[in-house]
């Protein structure tokens, strides 16, 4: 299973929502740094739907045919982020802990498609991102991290459904670690008013196969002439391709994650050292299709 320091945060985020769960006293200092950085990535989703329910408005979403009801629904989940950050501030502020303030955000709000793509994307990151808390958890950790996740995943789920894909297209979901999906967040993030401590990854362009090819086009900074591989995180799988092939694995019916390594060797979630981009997150086909 792939696991890495997300885990620690994502348990710690859940335990605050879950009042019955009792855990082992820990370090004060240790758990508001770690409260912190769950935080920041709290702030950026709660920001994100703030900002795009302020310009799309319920007669937005009737000029794009949806009705009250998909309205409604979006307002519900930007309720959830929302409330994440006032748990987590209570928290960081119960251990005598500063909470970081919300860094600056650009998000690509040009259209009520861009904004629910965002969304999609965001929601699935957030259920890959408890995911990768499952493995290094146990007891009422797990059981506590795993009522966010299944939240999450529903999010997620709901998204997909409106955007004319499966919510369902996998028997599993993906995990990633604290540096992927940093990686993934930094593309919204233009500052932040501190230092957040994990590094994200090159960032990757990826874009889906044209039609009646499987190859994904890919580019990022600082490429050299030396071999790379194309690596598809989806389902319970890790597929590799070489990059001059890059091909999208058939069996691809839903969202997949894309890195690129310098290695053929499999990616895992304790061990991305091998990663130079990514990873980007795409969506392939339609729910027709399913």
């Amino acid at each position: 299973m792939r696991f890495s320091v997300i885990a620690v945060a994502s348990a710690i985020v859940a335990t605050v929502f879950a009042a019955p769960v009792k855990i082992a006293k820990r370090d004060a200092h240790s758990d508001i740094g770690i409260l912190n950085f769950a935080l920041s990535l709290e702030h950026l989703e709660a920001e994100f739907y703030k900002q795009g329910l302020a310009k799309y408005k319920r007669a937005d979403f009737k000029h794009y045919g949806y009705d009250d009801k998909i309205w409604e629904r979006i307002e519900h989940i930007s309720k959830h982020e929302a409330t994440h950050v006032t748990f987590l501030t209570a928290a960081i502020e119960s251990l005598q802990g500063t909470p970081v303030p919300p860094c600056e955000y650009k998000f690509p709000l040009d259209s009520l498609e861009s904004f629910l793509a965002v969304a999609q994307a965001l929601e699935h990151t957030g259920t890959s991102a408890y995911l990768g808390a499952a493995s290094g958890l146990e007891g009422d950790l797990l059981t506590a991290a795993a009522t966010i996740t299944t939240v999450e995943a529903r999010h997620a789920s709901f998204l997909s459904e409106l955007l004319g894909q499966s919510g369902i297209p996998y028997s599993f979901d993906t995990p990633l670690n604290a540096r992927e999906v940093i990686t993934l967040a930094s593309n919204f993030v233009t500052s932040c008013p501190f230092d957040v401590p994990i590094h994200p990854f090159t960032q990757l362009k990826a874009t889906l196969p044209k039609k009646g090819d499987v190859k994904v086009e890919t580019s990022f900074e600082g490429e050299k002439d030396i071999k790379y591989w194309c690596q598809f995180l989806y389902n319970d799988k890790v597929v590799v391709s070489p990059r001059e092939e890059c091909a999208l694995p058939a069996t691809v019916v839903g969202y997949v994650y894309v890195v690129i390594t310098d290695s053929s060797a499999p990616i895992s979630l304790n061990d991305d050292s091998t990663i130079v981009a990514g990873p980007a997150l795409l969506f392939y086909g339609s729910h027709d299709e399913y």
